[in-house]
């Protein structure tokens, strides 16, 4: 019997050959499928190049071969690789490339190459799916050497694929097909049945040294991701006209 819906692991990776086993060894078990975008977006490529004139728009350490292996052993794994062999324009398009690889009303957990889930997964998000929210909060814990590490703060990270959601402006504002953010608009629910941890500190050195230089810069500047306007992808519009048309919402924009 075909299940009603289907519970995704949506990933960006890039040059993350290390922590990357970890944060995909974690949801083997709790997801359907792993959607796993792959590439640097333009401004965090340029800023890279600074560190490693070397480096490539993709990954080049192992990431998209260890993917492959994984693949071989029976994940379900889905690869979403930079457009044309080019940097993504910013973090805002590549994420809402991992939004259009999910069918409205299935669910979705958002999970980065340098965090695994710990803990009982899929009590967390049936917990969640029956709370009657769209979305729920898990606690994360940044690991590394800081005491601050040991202290959680909640993070929205389960979702509901609403028709036309997408990310703006920041990259980690999902939105609705009103561009209204997700986050602050409608309820949520916090499960502490499992924990995310952020292992960042793991990351090899010639990926962490550029990221968090280039992450300093981002925060100082609001965190505002370059061209990233108020705009929809094609799939984006066209999840929304066809919700549209099945319940003749036609007052909706």
């Amino acid at each position: 019997m075909k299940k009603p819906f289907q519970i995704h692991a949506l990933m960006c990776v890039y040059n993350d050959c290390v922590t990357l086993p970890l944060a995909l060894d974690s949801v083997r078990d709790s997801v359907d499928s792993i959607v796993v975008a792959d590439g640097a977006y333009t401004k965090y490529y340029r800023h890279f190049l600074k560190f490693d004139k070397t480096v490539k728009p993709w990954s080049t350490d192992g990431t998209l071969e260890m993917v492959e292996v994984f693949k071989k052993k029976g994940l379900p794994i889905k690869l979403i690789e930079c457009p044309d062999g080019k940097p993504w324009t910013n973090q805002v398009v590549k994420r809402t490339a991992l939004l259009d690889a999910v069918p409205p009303k299935d669910w979705f957990v958002i999970l980065d190459s340098d965090e695994m889930l710990y803990g009982n997964i899929p009590g967390g998000i049936h917990e969640v799916m029956s709370s009657g929210c769209i979305q729920g909060h898990v606690p994360l814990f940044n690991v590394g050497l800081d005491v601050s590490g040991f202290k959680p703060f909640w993070h929205p990270r389960i979702f509901l694929k609403l028709p036309g959601m997408h990310y703006e402006r920041k990259h980690w504002l999902i939105c609705d097909f009103a561009h209204r953010v997700i986050e602050e608009t409608y309820p949520s629910w916090g499960t502490n049945k499992f924990v995310l941890a952020h292992l960042k500190i793991f990351r090899h050195h010639r990926r962490l040294a550029p990221h968090m230089s280039y992450m300093l810069d981002m925060g100082a500047k609001g965190w505002l991701e370059p061209e990233a306007k108020l705009f929809k992808t094609e799939q984006a519009l066209s999840e929304v006209k066809e919700w549209k048309s099945k319940t003749k919402a036609n007052w909706l924009t």
